[in-house]
Formats: C-alpha cells, sequence, structure tokens
C-alpha cells in the first residue's frame, strides 16, 4: 500500500501518533505547505515520528501561525529492533559538514557522536542546525527512524567512557586489518579530522581493548569520505 503514495511529502514530528488522531502544525510547517509546496486544505501528505511508524495525514487547516492536520491512515510499523550504527567524527567545515551529516543518516547511522581531537578544524558545532539536518534527511531518505545526535566531546572522554560495543578505529597509517576481513559486522566507526590522528592519540587508541584499528586500504581519503566508505560497506552487509 505505501508504494501508492511514495510520491507525497514527508514530513517528521515529535508528537504521538495514531490512527484517527489529530496533529497540530507549527508556523514552520503552515509555510512549508502552504508557500513552498503550495498545498491546501484537504490535501494529503505522510507523517512519522521516529517510534509510531508512518502515517497519512489530510491537511484540515493551514493559517499563518498554525494548522492542522487529521490521520486517516497508517502506511508503515515501525521497526521492533533497529542495529545500531555509531559514528564518532571530528566536526568538519560547513559545507563538508553538511555533506557529512546527510549522507549518514541516508546510510543508516542511529548515533552520531561529534569527537574533539588535536587537529579539529572546527571545535564548535551549532547543534540546531545539525538537528535540522538530520530531520530533512531523514524525511527525504524514506527512514522510520531518527538518530541521536549525542553532545560534541573530546576523545578521551568519548573513549573512556565507552562500553558495549567494538569500536572500528579508521586508521590511516599502521598495523591495522583490512576492513572488508572483519568477521563480525561493524556497528561503530570512529573517524579522525583533516591530517588524521596524531601520535598521543594513536597510542591512546592502541591502550584500549574496545578499540580495534581497521584499514580503508592504501588510499588517504578526506574525512567525510572515509565515514562514507565504512557506512556504505556497513549498509550492504545483512542485517
Amino acid at each position: 500500500m505505501s508504494e501508492l503514495y511514495g510520491t507525497l511529502q514527508r514530513l517528521y514530528v515529535r508528537e504521538d501518533l495514531a490512527a484517527e488522531g489529530v496533529i497540530l502544525l507549527d508556523s514552520k510547517a503552515c509555510h512549508y505547505f502552504k508557500n513552498v509546496l503550495r498545498r491546501q486544505e484537504g490535501e494529503s501528505f505522510r507523517v512519522f515520528n521516529g517510534r509510531d511508524g508512518e502515517f497519512i495525514a489530510r491537511i484540515e487547516t493551514l493559517g499563518k501561525k498554525e494548522g492542522r492536520a487529521c490521520i486517516v491512515l497508517k502506511l508503515k510499523d515501525q521497526p521492533a529492533t533497529v542495529l545500531p550504527l555509531h559514528l564518532l567524527f571530528s566536526p568538519l567545515k560547513k559545507d563538508r559538514m553538511d555533506f557529512l551529516i546527510e549522507k549518514a543518516v541516508e546510510l543508516g547511522v542511529t548515533d552520531l557522536h561529534p569527537v574533539l581531537m588535536r587537529r579539529t578544524s572546527n571545535r564548535k558545532i551549532n547543534e540546531d542546525r545539525l538537528h535540522a539536518q538530520i530531520i530533512e534527511a531523514a524525511e527525504q531518505c524514506e527512514r522510520l527512524t531518527m538518530p541521536t545526535l549525542h553532545p560534541l566531546s573530546s576523545l578521551e572522554r568519548v573513549i573512556t567512557s565507552w562500553s558495549g560495543l567494538p569500536l572500528c578505529w579508521a586508521r590511516e597509517r599502521g598495523n591495522a586489518q583490512e576492513l572488508g576481513t572483519l568477521t563480525e559486522i561493524p556497528q561503530a566507526f570512529l573517524l579522525g579530522p583533516e591530517g588524521g590522528f596524531d601520535e598521543a592519540e594513536c597510542a591512546f587508541l592502541e591502550s584500549k581493548t574496545a578499540v580495534k584499528a581497521v584499514s580503508l586500504g592504501e588510499r588517504i581519503y578526506r574525512a567525510e569520505t572515509a565515514a562514507l566508505v565504512c557506512l556504505a560497506y556497513r549498509s550492504l552487509l545483512p542485517s
């Protein structure tokens, strides 16, 4: 059934969703529907919240400051389980960061961890901007889950407190196992900044048993390219 509605615009909302429920549209959503998409009262769109699945909703009112829509049909159930996929990355400059966030969401990342390293060039992030990019990418790529954006933190703090999932460290130089030869499905990747990890960081990571160095091959990739190599590899493996 969902194929019949595939061309309808998707909208992410934070409120709970249920059959025959009501959605209150804020001024931003009203402006988007009315002035950008040229939608009118009575027209339909798709809506999801990352928890309850995906629904068809019909616009009832569109005002300047608020609007209202009613849910008329459930299209998809929310997945019962999602395999974790963490990306630990050094914040990049604006355009490259935009690209990285968009593609990471498209490739199924569940958790985004901005990490400060000694060679990190962009040492501040705009969390509101990143949240907006995450939402836009999720709306466009048909995913039902929403990635979690973790607070900016230092490499030492993140790694020291890391527990649970084995962490694949994309090491540019030095001894490391080829990514494609791993026997376990990777669920967490650590990528370095422009210029790579310094010697002290490499020594620190080597001392952690939960961190496994992996090689992406002979080429030295840009930071965002290395992230996409890892995530694209993971997306091709069975869930």
